[in-house]
């Protein structure tokens, strides 16, 4: 499809940008990014972007949806760590929130427990301090996991 080449026309752009947005959802700063690789102009870029919002091929609530279930599902993410990477690809603080809140509460609470329950039968039993740091840096508020800590012992 698209291998680095600069795309000069206006209505090529923006059909490779439409398969590009169909086959995933993606946020305006990925588009943004892969159009200005494509060499198209600056007003040329905001057009389009324009055109996909209006057309529905680009939310960033959508992707913001998608991207918290994504991480939170498949790579166990926990709301900080997804919250920072929305942040990171300028999602607007309404957005983040709402996707935030696609992870349900009760889901969220029995994924942490069930994974510091692997953490201990794969590490043994190490102090709180590394299974602290490890699942902060997964992503997950230390209150909870210290809740979750206090039940299981």
């Amino acid at each position: 499809m698209f291998q680095n080449k600069k795309i000069f026309d206006y209505d090529v752009a923006k059909d490779v940008i439409i398969k590009y947005c169909t086959y995933q959802d993606r946020c305006q700063s990925e588009v943004k990014m892969r159009l200005i690789k494509m060499g198209l102009p600056k007003p040329s870029i905001n057009e389009i972007i324009s055109v996909l919002i209006s057309e529905g091929y680009l939310s960033e609530e959508r992707f913001s949806r998608s991207f918290s279930r994504g991480k939170f599902n498949i790579k166990k993410w926990g709301r900080l760590k997804i919250k920072k990477h929305l942040m990171a690809k300028g999602i607007s603080n309404r957005c983040v929130e709402i996707g935030i809140s696609e992870i349900d509460e009760n889901d969220y609470s029995k994924t942490l427990s069930h994974l510091i329950s692997k953490y201990y039968l794969r590490n043994g039993s190490k102090n709180k301090y590394q299974l602290v740091k490890h699942f902060s840096n997964k992503g997950f508020e230390k209150d909870l996991i210290f809740q979750i800590l206090e039940e299981n012992e």
